[in-house]
């Protein structure tokens, strides 16, 4: 088994992110927000404002970008400890590996921000509002799509035209949408889990991104819910275990951990990857809070560190001293953990 000890743990902290090799996460003190970045104390700390929307924004190696309440876009380069201001009239939309996408509200149009370069060029006019009341998605050098609840869109990247739409309803012969509108770009593929409105049916769908074509036989894919995307490969979390798909050949591997959790389940309210680790939260069978930790080596298909955050170490595990875990993440030497209440953990590998 593998061994971490706790390292750090913070109050009032929260939305903790590994950027660059940094650690980096927000507080707050007498109403302001500060990014906390480059070392496990406050002596690195840049003033964001009393809006605790930007303490959430698109990552992009280094690059934290933010939006400012006037809806300027703050770019925070986490290795230089710098920030610049793009000023205008701005909303995120989504981002890929290289540019973050800006709806410019005063104008109606999309834009493609480079956060390393600060430079914003027009890409096209916007004229389907769905648009801009669903999540989108972008495919690299080809289009920006989003998902309307019984649909799925793409438009062309340059001009703004529709390449194609993939109309779900029609496949389940039902009212029917995409689980969360959550659509995982992988190389040429979109990859979605849709589910009629009653729940009686349900699907994983891989997509030509070229032409909306569906590649896999979703009926016989059996694999769904909440979706992750690590290393190219879908995973799903089940109650006693793991499931990943892999979007090429769309084989299912499933992970059986009922062995070692025999009073646990697994929850998919976060989950974190790094090398080869899955790091994800769980509660008791017969439990209401996901309150520990664990840690699955995908090579050696094992449980390999387990942690349960507790209020008060030396009391019993129950409902009541157990925090409620938020969000993990996970570099190659710490995990971090924030729990509701605002505490952050720092565990750290011996």
């Amino acid at each position: 088994m593998m061994k971490y000890t706790i390292k750090y743990l913070f109050k009032d902290c929260f939305n903790p992110n590994f950027i660059s090799n940094k650690f980096t996460y927000f507080t707050e003190i007498d109403n302001i927000y500060y990014l906390c970045y480059n070392d496990f104390d406050f002596s690195n700390l840049q003033k964001l404002n009393n809006d605790s929307n930007q303490c959430y924004g698109f990552i992009i190696d280094s690059i934290f970008c933010t939006q400012d309440p006037t809806k300027s876009i703050n770019i925070l380069d986490i290795e230089k400890g710098e920030k610049y201001q793009v000023k205008g009239d701005y909303l995120f939309l989504c981002k890929d590996d290289r540019f973050i996408y800006l709806l410019d509200e005063s104008k109606n149009t999309c834009n493609r921000l480079n956060p390393f370069t600060k430079e914003i060029s027009m890409l096209f006019k916007v004229s389907d509002e769905a648009f801009l009341r669903y999540k989108e998605f972008v495919v690299p050098n080809l289009g920006i799509g989003y998902s309307k609840l019984n649909e799925i869109k793409l438009l062309n990247i340059k001009t703004g035209d529709l390449l194609w739409c993939y109309n779900i309803e029609a496949y389940f012969n039902a009212p029917s949408g995409v689980y969360q509108g959550r659509v995982f770009v992988v190389g040429d593929r979109l990859v979605f889990f849709a589910h009629t409105k009653d729940w009686k049916k349900g699907a994983t769908f891989v997509l030509d991104a070229q032409t909306g074509e569906v590649l896999n036989n979703p009926a016989q894919t059996i694999f769904g819910g909440k979706l992750f995307l690590f290393d190219g490969y879908i995973w799903q979390k089940k109650d006693k275990g793991f499931a990943k798909m892999d979007p090429n050949t769309f084989e299912v591997t499933h992970y059986d951990l009922s062995q070692e959790l025999p009073t646990e389940i697994i929850d998919n309210k976060t989950m974190a990857y790094h090398d080869g680790v899955i790091a994800v939260s769980a509660k008791p069978q017969k439990g209401s809070i996901r309150s520990l930790v664990l840690l699955f080596d995908t090579k050696t298909e094992q449980i390999i560190w387990r942690k349960e955050i507790l209020h008060d170490e030396n009391k019993a595990s129950t409902d009541a001293n157990r925090r409620q875990i938020e969000e993990i993440q996970m570099n190659e030497k710490y995990i971090a953990v924030s729990t509701s209440g605002y505490s952050l953990y720092v565990f750290e590998k011996e």
